[in-house]
């Protein structure tokens, strides 16, 4: 028998896998889907595995580089005024 693990490998590797288990969710059918694709799981465990896998998949905190485009770290200003001797000093003297 499959792990939910394995399983979830194969649909996400199979277009038509991921049709087909989407289908079998809105029916109804989860287990039905899981027995004709070898996996002995409840329709309970999939909805814990995958709520498992969606929080392993969000990230608990930003990359560096994420903060630095939040916080403006790694911003490039780019400016209408023509080029001068002066550059402008605020957001106000650029746009």
């Amino acid at each position: 028998m499959k792990t939910l693990q394995t399983l979830y490998d194969e649909i996400m590797g199979d277009d038509d896998a991921k049709e087909a288990f989407v289908k079998a969710t809105k029916e109804g059918g989860v287990e039905s889907f899981l027995k004709q694709h070898g996996c002995n799981a409840t329709a309970e465990e999939v909805e814990e595995f995958l709520e498992a896998k969606a929080k392993e998949d969000t990230p608990l905190e930003l990359s560096d580089e994420e903060l630095d485009r939040v916080a403006g770290g790694s911003m490039t200003w780019y400016c209408s005024v023509q080029e001068t001797e002066t550059k402008p000093t605020n957001l106000r003297d650029c746009c």
